[in-house]
């Protein structure tokens, strides 16, 4: 049988393991030290890496699957932010924490980088093969990346709805009478609820100016 898929696997294989481990790690400190933290791999990368290791052809297609879905989504992301989130508001969150938007863009690329490889190095020729010799049917990638970019524009179709019109408006107004004028106002969150005492809204409006951005919450009740 031809084996020369077999480093591949591993090598992405102890890849996914390490980063897994690592993110676990982290995960643990900062649970510890009660800092936020949001997993990005963990369990997944750990599992992933052990099934690559052992060369299950199966994990490398659900791999590199997860790669091209989630950097097709990443980038569309990317694309759309600025429909997402206003451009001043962004660029003042970089001026005014330039070390925390370093570290973000700094993992984001980290994030798209190994994502990417993922994706090509499991998209080798061997690995191919191997699993044609094996009798797997080829994936068609273009269905994993569409369905990650639909997801993307299905999501900003829902901001845009949800965060937009004038519960939008009333929530912005809110906020200006609670901090005063001389900000610029953008609803970050909304939570509707409609129950037999009317419709309970919730949300955060994130209120910035060229010196500081604050988090203001909203509530009222329609009846």
């Amino acid at each position: 049988m031809n084996t020369q898929h077999t480093p591949i696997l591993k090598r992405v294989g102890a890849v996914l393991l390490a980063v897994g481990l690592i993110d676990i790690a982290v995960m643990i400190y900062c649970i510890a030290n009660r800092i936020s933290y949001a997993s990005s791999f963990s369990i997944f990368a750990v599992v992933a890496g052990i099934f690559l290791l052992r060369g299950s052809l199966r994990a490398a297609s659900i791999v590199r699957r997860f790669a091209v879905f989630m950097l097709s989504s990443f980038v569309a992301l990317l694309i759309a932010w600025p429909l997402m989130q206003p451009v001043g508001l962004t660029l003042t969150q970089i001026r005014l924490n330039p070390g925390t938007s370093i570290a973000m863009f700094a993992f984001l690329a980290f994030v798209l980088g190994l994502l990417f490889w993922l994706a090509k190095e499991l998209g080798r020729e061997p690995v191919l093969a191997a699993r044609a010799s094996a009798g797997r049917k080829p994936r068609d990638m273009r269905i994993p990346a569409a369905a990650g970019v639909g997801i993307v524009v299905v999501m900003i179709i829902f901001m845009t709805l949800l965060l937009g019109g004038e519960t939008a408006d009333r929530a912005k107004s809110m906020a200006e009478q609670q901090i005063g004028p001389g900000y610029r106002f953008h609803v970050s969150s909304l939570n509707i609820a409609t129950n037999n005492q009317g419709t309970s809204v919730s949300g955060v409006v994130t209120a910035w100016n060229d010196n500081e951005i604050r988090t203001v919450p909203v509530h009222w009740v329609e009846r």
